[in-house]
């Protein structure tokens, strides 16, 4: 039985027999605060979950809470270390104070596709200084998401160049995608994802940094102008996660179902985003949206500003005692070999 993961709370608690640990079964609370349309919802929260049901049968069950129910995006990490939920996302941008060092998987000119950034940052978290930080905080990774490197998403035409930039507010997200903004010349305001229509409706922003594959959910498309395609400027990533003490307290076999099933959800959804990522210029194309891409010369003068918001990086948490350049340079490393 492959029970689908929908409505505004589930509990998912499927029989197959597939794993026999003799114990009480897990009974874990799943908490998301992102959309339920999201295509992190769908392609990673549900996709996962489901899996997991599918492989331990009555070992697992979930209550799921998607849409922010009971946590916001930004307040996940805490809901986790606060026992609200078992299971959530652990979304970067949101905990540069606590996690710095994995920051570095949100830096421009790092990757430009999904699975290229995810293949590097999976592994970049299971050993080394980025998984120390989970540790740190309490929670244990199982799987990444990240999406395809963030264009410029605007309603003030294209964004091509210093003049382009200037002046503009470009919504941010926080941690290193201020500096991106900065680095360009526009002014960074940090919104909530779920405040960003509005706040572009009423020219609040004059654009946002953003993947094709989240525009949808927060209905951009309609208000969006213009959209470049082979910008690098950074991205958002984020890691499902699990309390550390309930991760401890789960029999090995179902520990290694959730890691395989992370595996198998990785894969699946970094196929969908890369893949839907053409699909959609094309269509926002057709509906009248400048869909446009740098010049040479262009992307040349961007990048080379870019590259200072990387050494600000570095520099800012080398002053604080943190490895900051030897994470880069091993996170640069595992970005090529993805390629």
């Amino acid at each position: 039985m492959n029970t689908s993961i929908k409505g505004k709370m589930l509990a998912v608690t499927v029989a197959l027999g597939a794993v026999s640990t003799g114990v009480q079964a897990a009974n874990l609370t799943v908490v998301n605060g992102l959309p339920e349309k999201h295509v992190i919802s769908v392609q990673g929260f549900e996709t996962w979950m489901n899996c997991v049901s599918d492989k331990a049968g009555d070992e697992v069950s979930f209550k799921y809470f998607p849409g922010g129910q009971i946590a916001k995006t930004k307040e996940l990490l805490d809901a986790m270390n606060n026992g609200i939920a078992d299971v959530s996302t652990v979304l970067v941008g949101y905990v540069s104070a606590k996690m710095p060092l994995n920051g570095v998987s949100m830096l421009p000119g790092l990757g430009s596709t999904a699975t290229g950034i995810m293949k590097a940052y999976t592994q970049a978290v299971r050993s080394g200084p980025l998984a120390a930080e989970f540790t740190d905080n309490k929670v244990q990774p199982i799987f990444v998401m990240a999406l395809p490197a963030y264009q410029i998403i605007s309603t003030k035409g294209a964004l091509r160049n210093e003049a382009d930039f200037a002046g503009k507010v470009i919504r941010s997200a926080g941690g290193t995608m201020n500096l991106t903004i900065g680095a360009l010349g526009a002014s960074a305001a940090e919104i909530p994802s779920s405040d960003m229509y509005v706040a572009m409706e009423r020219g609040t922003i004059d654009a946002t940094l953003s993947a094709y594959s989240s525009l949808k959910s927060y209905s951009i498309e309609t208000l969006m102008n213009a959209a470049s395609t082979n910008g690098e400027f950074g991205g958002f990533t984020l890691v499902m996660s699990m309390n550390l003490d309930k991760w401890n307290a789960t029999p090995a076999p179902v520990q290694d179902i959730m890691m395989t099933c992370g595996a198998e959800t990785e894969a699946s959804y970094a196929a969908h985003l890369d893949g839907q990522t053409s699909e959609l210029q094309a269509e926002f194309k057709a509906a009248g949206v400048d869909i446009y891409d740098f010049t040479p010369a262009e992307l040349e003068a961007i990048n080379g500003k870019l590259s200072a918001v990387t050494a600000d990086w570095v520099e800012r948490l080398g002053a604080r005692g943190l490895p900051a350049a030897e994470v880069l340079e091993s996170y640069a490393a595992l970005i090529r070999a993805s390629k």
